[in-house]
């Protein structure tokens, strides 16, 4: 099955192309990815949001839709079962309780659309 979906979060415009013999869970993974939290409940902002991932030590990629007014991440999270959804906005608070500073922030990298495969 060859799939494409288009979709925009805040300024971005996010392309994706999937061809592949997991059908369903890629037709699942590109609904969830296209539909991202578009409402922070931490600020009560709706307008303005960026995508942003964070990979850990051990390679593994960490989906997030940022709000550009409070810093909130909603993740994207996955069930047991291997369906995705999306979590509450929550903001990022480090070890030791302190308010987050710019140095305290995961970065920023670029992933591609294979990456997330």
């Amino acid at each position: 099955m060859n799939a494409q979906v288009t979709f925009k979060v805040g300024d971005a415009e996010y392309k994706m192309q999937f061809d592949n013999d997991k059908e369903m869970e890629l037709l699942h993974k590109m609904i969830v990815l296209s539909n991202p939290p578009k409402y922070c409940n931490e600020c009560k902002n709706n307008e303005h949001f960026k995508m942003d991932a964070n990979k850990d030590k051990e390679g593994n990629i960490y989906i997030n839709v940022m709000c550009k007014k409070c810093g909130a991440k909603a993740k994207l999270g996955q069930y047991k079962s291997g369906s995705y959804f999306w979590h509450k906005f929550e903001k990022y608070i480090p070890k030791g309780g302190q308010q987050q500073s710019q140095s305290d922030a995961p970065p920023d990298i670029d992933i591609s659309p294979e990456d997330l495969m």
